[in-house]
């Protein structure tokens, strides 16, 4: 991986981080708050969130580069032609 692509996944990860602290500031003004669990479920929520998007994108940009997303027309010619 290459220093650029590092320095966004933690960028990600430390706003996700500054997200549940800004909420977890208006949840305290709460009457009943939020459990445990309900914490774990919002933080894995996150994480797995963020993680499906990181990957989609990296499917894009890798099927993008290695011309998997080039259209196949039948007039440029190729092996099919009879």
């Amino acid at each position: 991986m290459s220093r650029k692509l590092v320095l966004w996944i933690t960028a990600s990860f430390v706003l996700l981080g500054l997200m549940l602290w800004v909420l977890s500031l208006f949840w305290q003004n709460m009457r009943d708050g939020i459990s445990g669990h309900g914490w774990a479920a919002y933080i894995i929520g996150g994480v797995l969130t963020l993680a499906l998007s990181i990957g989609l994108f990296m499917l894009t940009f890798h099927s993008a580069r290695h011309g998997y997303d080039d259209i196949d027309r039948p007039e440029d010619g190729g092996e099919h032609d009879i």
